[in-house]
């Protein structure tokens, strides 16, 4: 039987990768090693990465992700703008989440 903890190795060795391989790049606000849903209830660990107050830091992350456009979703939530990209790097499921103020806020 697999212990959480080693379920959890492979989600947190993509996290060192991608912090290392964009070790040139603003670093997130937050990142952290979660479970995913999936379809059979089974946890598949994966990596969120959090920025605050920056769509252009969230721009340079999904384009360095290399997470599509279209699969941005947008709503408008207590902060103003929470927009969540999610996609698999390094065999991982991952989410870049941002929050920004909007005008008027």
């Amino acid at each position: 039987m697999t212990t959480i903890a080693a379920s959890q190795a492979d989600a947190a060795h993509a996290l060192m990768m991608l912090l290392t391989e964009h070790g040139d790049m603003p670093q997130p606000d937050e990142f952290e090693v979660r479970d995913f849903e999936t379809d059979t209830g089974e946890p598949d660990w994966g990596v969120t990465l959090v920025v605050h107050d920056s769509l252009t830091r969230f721009e340079q992350w999904r384009a360095a992700l290399d997470l599509h456009p279209c699969d941005i979703t947008y709503r408008a939530c207590d902060h103003g703008a929470c927009l969540s990209a999610i996609g698999e790097v390094h065999g991982v499921p991952v989410e870049l989440f941002a929050t920004a103020d909007t005008p008027g806020k």
